[in-house]
């Protein structure tokens, strides 16, 4: 699997929260096999349901189940594995783990991929 790599954590200096960006050679930045596909349930995990024009059934619904009202957290960690195994090359989501403290949600998920198993960890924020 090939992809634009992409500051998913916001933790590349100088380049905007979930933006492309350059390598040292000044090329546009790529990712590889495993890092692609954690790269892309982290992507996933960031999608509102219905924020995609062309299918608005895809994302999570994270005003239905996390922002307004009490927490729905089985719902949401259900939508979160969903989106996580509707990413290409995923085969499963061995755990998930969340937690939210006021409007801020964190997970840590361990996805196996057709290209071995590893860790993902996320921060979602309602601002």
């Amino acid at each position: 699997m090939l992809a634009f790599s992409a500051n998913v954590n916001g933790n590349i200096p100088k380049v905007a929260f979930n933006d492309i960006y350059l390598d040292a050679d000044g090329n546009l930045s790529l990712s590889y096999d495993i890092q692609a596909v954690l790269q892309a349930c982290a992507q996933a995990a960031q999608t509102l349901l219905g924020e995609l024009i062309y299918n608005v059934d895809q994302g999570i619904p994270y005003f239905q189940t996390l922002w307004i009202g009490t927490p729905n957290i089985q719902q949401f960690n259900g939508a979160l594995r969903s989106a996580f195994l509707n990413v290409p090359n995923v085969l499963q989501v061995l755990s998930l783990i969340t937690s939210q403290v006021n409007n801020t949600l964190q997970y840590t998920a361990v996805i196996q991929t057709t290209f071995g198993s590893s860790g993902l960890t996320g921060v979602i924020q309602n601002d």
